[in-house]
């Protein structure tokens, strides 16, 4: 797919679906401040979530390791620890 058709398609479904947590948040009442609302790919958020990221590292706060990520192939997200069924298997 590439970089480049890869954010064509992130803008592409922020454009179709992105408000609907923010659409059900308010139906539920919640109250923020929606002025500040954010994309994650937003100009300067990128750089700011790595710089964050980078902060956190430096404190010990976050670090890289052996992590299983429960990715489900039907749905195309990753599912919750909670809802997974282990099982060992030999491979």
């Amino acid at each position: 797919l590439g970089r480049d058709k890869f954010l064509e398609k992130v803008w592409e479904w922020k454009g179709e679906k992105g408000g609907y947590i923010t659409q059900q948040l308010r139906r539920l009442g919640a109250s923020a401040d929606w002025s500040r609302e954010r994309f994650t790919m937003d100009d300067g958020l990128s750089e700011a979530v790595a710089e964050a990221f980078t902060r956190l590292h430096d404190k010990g706060l976050v670090y890289r390791g052996e992590y299983m990520v429960n990715w489900s192939p039907n749905l195309r997200t990753a599912v919750s620890d909670l809802e997974v069924e282990y099982s060992e298997e030999e491979g």
